[in-house]
């Protein structure tokens, strides 16, 4: 697992995309790159607002 990072795991494999009525795989929102972006900077407003 060195260097392997930004992925999701069950079941010691790799997560495929969540199929719905199940209750398994990776969830399309959390692979939202732009969605990320906005949590970060959600994220860094509420711990320090003078940051940006």
């Amino acid at each position: 697992m060195a260097g392997v990072t930004g992925r999701y795991f069950e079941d010691c494999q790799e997560a495929g995309p969540n199929q719905p009525g199940v209750r398994r795989g990776v969830a399309a929102y959390a692979l939202d790159p732009e969605a990320a972006t906005r949590l970060w900077q959600v994220s860094t407003d509420l711990i320090h607002p003078t940051i940006n």
